[in-house]
């Protein structure tokens, strides 16, 4: 087969699926799989003119199976690849950006204050319910009070702190 465009293009549609896999096999990693296919069929692009190819599907898989090796290589000795998979994991966060975490952090220390504004019992209450997830059972016999009255601390601790914030 002689390398024409079309003739390549044929090839990557038919072989595509299967040298994925094949690579995926190898590097365990979806994304450096497609970008060795892709880098697999850019060389074969550029030997165009290079004279015919018999066995086309064998010729891309040998293509594949070096790249990949060479990948796997340089990754175990450390050497930084073209696209490296962290700045690609970091391309694709979708995380909150850094407005959103200083917001975050505002909002976070003005919570924070408006507990430390509650009087030391209600507090204290709250803090053993909400954030060491104690029933008002545990809170009430650690506390040696009834029930009912750590009820009624932990609704108030609410109301004080949705009139604050």
């Amino acid at each position: 087969m002689t390398l024409s465009s079309s003739a390549v293009s044929t090839l990557y549609q038919s072989e595509r699926a299967r040298l994925l896999r094949f690579a995926k096999r190898l590097t365990r990693n979806t994304a450096t799989s497609e970008d060795l296919v892709q880098d697999a069929f850019l060389r074969l692009l550029s030997r165009r003119g290079s004279g015919p190819i018999t066995a086309e599907e064998a010729f891309v898989t040998r293509i594949l199976r070096n790249l990949a090796l060479n990948h796997l290589r340089h990754a175990r000795m450390g050497v930084e690849i073209a696209v490296e998979e962290s700045v690609l994991a970091a391309l694709a966060d979708k995380g909150p950006g850094i407005e959103d975490r200083i917001i975050a952090r505002q909002s976070l220390e003005q919570v924070l204050r408006a507990i430390l504004s509650l009087p030391p019992r209600r507090r204290e209450i709250f803090v053993l319910h909400r954030f060491e997830d104690l029933t008002y059972d545990q809170i009430a016999a650690r506390l040696e009070i009834s029930r009912n009255t750590v009820m009624v601390q932990i609704v108030n601790a609410l109301a004080d702190l949705r009139r604050q914030l």
